[in-house]
């Protein structure tokens, strides 16, 4: 059986680089295949031409892929030092450092001692896995496949996705006010400035029923301003929900969440509580009775 160095290329991201080992088209293409659905996922085809080819997710062009005979590696000799296999720290070392050089353009605002702690546990990892004495070039696709996935899971930490739809929004979101040098008043004024445009889009009777809870602080309370504990709890729940609508206006609405603590208990807010809790209360009040 012949290895073969086969180079993935996917559009907008470095090429990887696996073994391959087959005599015949047939093996090769077979094997091409497990790599090629594992690095991207699904169902693929691989189109070969001799030692060159395509992947396609049905129709859809996905990756370009090379094969070339692997050259054999001499193995690094003993040296004094040696940890495993006749490899020595310092060689380790350039081994991580020149992993993170090769794909620095990955992440270049990452921070290169993360990166090369990734690198060197891959490396450090697979030579101390391996049941044989592992060559240079397996040593660093493991350093390699090591700091892929540190890099990916900071990016997905940082709100970076991986498909194209990554339009920044979720960065924004999570990092954008954090990572400033200081505090802004904009999302305090944007607040402000939305609800008195949305308060206006009320009913008249959502609009009291907000109106009084607010002035009362109290459920109760805010039910005898209004004049009925049934028509304040349906005049907020509609309230409510039409406030979400348009605050979210252009997106889907997020559902109700959280409680209001005005409330004191349960008792007076829209729903009445979860089952759980209603379940409590009536155990609570067996017991005292």
């Amino acid at each position: 059986m012949m290895d073969y160095q086969l180079t993935i290329t996917v559009p907008g991201q470095p090429p990887a680089q696996r073994t391959v080992t087959g005599d015949t088209p047939v093996e090769l293409a077979q094997a091409v295949h497990r790599h090629a659905r594992g690095m991207l996922g699904g169902q693929v085809d691989v189109h070969l031409d001799g030692l060159d080819g395509t992947v396609h997710r049905g129709n859809a062009f996905s990756a370009r892929l090379t094969l070339a005979p692997a050259a054999e590696e001499p193995q690094p000799p003993a040296q004094p030092g040696s940890i495993r296999g006749g490899w020595t720290l310092p060689a380790l070392d350039q081994l991580a450092r020149q992993v993170v050089s090769n794909n620095r353009a990955w992440w270049p605002a990452g921070d290169r001692d993360d990166q090369y702690a990734a690198a060197w546990h891959g490396i450090v990892e697979h030579l101390y896995s391996a049941t044989e004495p592992p060559s240079r070039t397996d040593l660093m696709e493991a350093g390699r496949r090591a700091l892929a996935d540190d890099v990916k899971a900071t990016m997905r930490h940082h709100g970076a996705r991986r498909d194209t739809s990554n339009n920044g929004a979720r960065y924004a979101m999570y990092w954008e006010w954090a990572g400033r040098a200081a505090p802004s008043p904009e999302a305090g004024i944007v607040e402000r400035a939305a609800l008195w445009q949305i308060l206006p889009a009320l009913t008249a009777g959502q609009r009291a029923a907000v109106e009084a809870l607010a002035a009362a602080g109290d459920y109760d309370e805010a039910a005898r301003l209004v004049g009925s504990e049934t028509g304040l709890k349906s005049q907020l729940m509609k309230g409510r929900r039409r406030f979400r609508e348009l605050w979210h206006e252009g997106e889907t609405p997020s559902a109700h969440w959280g409680c209001d603590r005005r409330a004191g208990t349960v008792r007076g807010t829209v729903g009445d509580g979860s089952a759980v809790a209603r379940i409590r209360r009536r155990a609570r009040g067996q017991v005292a009775a």
